[in-house]
């Protein structure tokens, strides 16, 4: 299947994303950045040509992710984390999922899904401007799924 051919229809743009953090969606989010990677090596042996025979099945891992958004927004995942917490404020101890959704009428639904997330860095930057402020936090998931595909080797099950 090739990509969609259209005819005034809209691609997939920021209105098209919906973002979940654990159960709850948030809006006011205004940056998402996330990736994983896959190293493969390439392996050699004797022969004249001296090519690689071959490559290895590869360490797959995730870039760590960034959400930035307005301070109420961050907040809220602050203390939605927090509660699912023993104490109700450890929000840094919770595994949650983030979801990104992008919707668009006429195009394909695409879903990607950052598993086993735990927030690794909140940060918070003011300036004087007319601008709202904003904090970003930085959230780390063990792997990351596309629209139920991997880039990492899935015939086993998922980790």
């Amino acid at each position: 299947m090739s990509d969609q051919f259209r005819i005034n229809g809209n691609m997939v743009s920021w209105a098209s994303i919906s973002l979940s953090a654990g159960i709850n969606k948030y809006t006011g989010f205004n940056s998402i950045t996330y990736g994983d990677k896959r190293e493969r090596v390439e392996g050699y042996g004797m022969g004249r040509s001296h090519a690689p025979r071959g490559r290895s099945a590869g360490k797959y891992s995730t870039e760590v992710s960034k959400l930035r958004g307005p301070k109420s927004t961050i907040e809220a995942l602050r203390s939605d984390l927090a509660l699912l917490s023993p104490d109700q404020r450890s929000y840094g101890n919770i595994e949650f999922v983030c979801s990104v959704r992008f919707i668009e009428v006429g195009d394909t639904i695409m879903n990607v899904v950052l598993h086993k997330c735990v927030l690794i860095t909140d940060m918070s930057q003011h300036e004087e401007s007319p601008d709202p402020l904003f904090d970003e936090i930085e959230i780390k998931p063990l792997y990351i799924v596309r629209n139920g595909k991997t880039l990492f080797d899935s015939t086993m099950g998922l980790p």
